[in-house]
């Protein structure tokens, strides 16, 4: 592999933690300043100069992850060197395949985090994650640069569509909840009730707010009751959540028909709680026959003529077309990532689970179970500014067994000044 050769061959710059650790952070930043300013409203007043800006920040972001996971990168053998290269050559042809960049993107984010000091990287992703949004909203409000989408159905808040904006309040949230957890003070309490409560009533978000929510309800029940959140009952239901919510996915679009609503009244309650995602599960997934009106700027179109959804490899676009998107990271793996990815990134995610609730990680398993419950509402897995849990990905596949993982969740018994042990692995 190319890391082993440059250990032998170049053993100061494989060796080279510091330059690894701001290759990576440098990426990291690139990506957020992609997705928080050069993916808002403001392509459509500066057309030429946003799709150069991202060609540039896409590609420099790219070449940097590649060059932090392919040279500034210590492998522990040949079998890890051998999964990285195998897990980027996979995303890079799903990707491709689908027509999802952020998927290739978010895979390279997750392996280049090995040996990565996650705390200073979610420093640098709080921070530009941030001023990304400030910036999008001032320039939203004061200047015509980030105008109004007017084919939005609420205000859009400069991102096209308001759950656009709440996924990247919601990935700054996780990643400050992240870096505070167990040590959290009365001022974090208050900033991150008022951005859950901001989310959740102001843009109307209900996936991400909620997901806010959920997340502090977790934090307090786990202070109040501290040895049910390391016992075999949560973790049980932690590596059930996501089998559990894919079968709910599947079994509430079937079985919701919104021609005929009244003889499912319970579902139609649900429904409407879910923001009429039941609705759009049971017309998009299951390719029901019917007339889509014409709305938002789109022409009406005849659901049948869609191919079928369900593949080995998938193929569908399953963002950004009013045609066939689908808010449903469960869903919307199998049409876009086919059989194979959605087999392929649920056992990796289950694999994952698993080693954080044998090693009683608990901060890690509070912020992936309150993931999972977002991605119900939501196709924003890979999106790494919706996402910086993404940088677990060593977790699971380049930690050796046996050695500590590199979170960043001190384990609830560890001493408060004890040093943790991200960096080292």
């Amino acid at each position: 592999m190319p890391a082993i050769l440059m250990q032998r061959r170049i053993p100061f710059l494989a060796g080279h933690r510091q330059a690894g650790q701001r290759v990576y952070c440098t990426a990291i930043a690139l990506l957020l300043i992609l997705s928080e300013i050069f993916s808002s409203n403001i392509q459509s007043t500066l057309p030429e100069f946003c799709r150069l800006a991202r060609m540039i920040l896409t590609g420099l972001g790219l070449a940097l992850l590649v060059i932090k996971c392919a040279f500034l990168t210590r492998y522990d053998n040949r079998l890890q060197g051998g999964i990285a290269a195998a897990a980027a050559l996979y995303a890079a042809a799903a990707g491709a395949h689908g027509g999802d960049t952020w998927f290739l993107l978010a895979i390279l984010v997750g392996l280049g985090a090995k040996g990565v000091d996650l705390r200073r990287a979610l420093q640098v992703y709080v921070c530009v994650g941030f001023a990304g949004i400030v910036l999008v909203q001032l320039l939203h409000y004061t200047t015509p640069l980030v105008p109004f989408n007017v084919y939005a159905r609420n205000w859009d808040y400069g991102y096209g569509h308001y759950n656009g904006y709440g996924s990247r309040l919601l990935g700054v949230f996780f990643a400050w909840s992240w870096l505070r957890w167990p040590k959290l003070r009365w001022y974090d309490w208050c900033l991150l009730v008022a951005t859950a409560l901001y989310t959740l009533l102001v843009p109307q978000c209900r996936g991400a707010g909620g997901a806010m929510l959920l997340l502090l309800l977790l934090f307090a029940a786990q202070k109040l009751l501290p040895r049910f959140f390391e016992s075999v009952w949560w973790h049980g239901l932690v590596l059930a959540l996501y089998p559990l919510l894919t079968a709910f996915s599947l079994v509430m679009g079937y079985l919701f028909d919104p021609g005929a609503s009244d003889l499912t009244p319970k579902l139609s309650i649900l429904n409407r709680l879910f923001s009429g995602r039941l609705e759009i599960w049971h017309h998009v997934f299951w390719a029901f026959d019917y007339l889509h009106p014409a709305e938002d700027g789109a022409a009406a179109w005849l659901h049948s003529d869609m191919p079928h959804v369900v593949t080995l490899l998938g193929g569908f676009a399953t963002d950004s077309d009013v045609h066939h998107s689908i808010d449903n990271t469960y869903l919307a793996l199998v049409m876009n990532k086919g059989l194979l990815g959605a087999v392929l990134v649920t056992g990796v995610t289950l694999f994952l689970l698993w080693r954080l609730c044998r090693g009683k990680h608990t901060g890690e398993t509070l912020l992936v179970f309150a993931l999972l419950c977002y991605l119900l509402m939501e196709n924003k897995m890979f999106l790494v500014s919706a996402n910086p849990l993404i940088m677990l990905l060593p977790c699971a596949l380049l930690t050796p067994k046996g050695a500590p993982l590199p979170v960043v969740c001190p384990k609830p018994d560890a001493p408060a000044n004890k040093k943790h042990l991200s960096h080292k692995t």
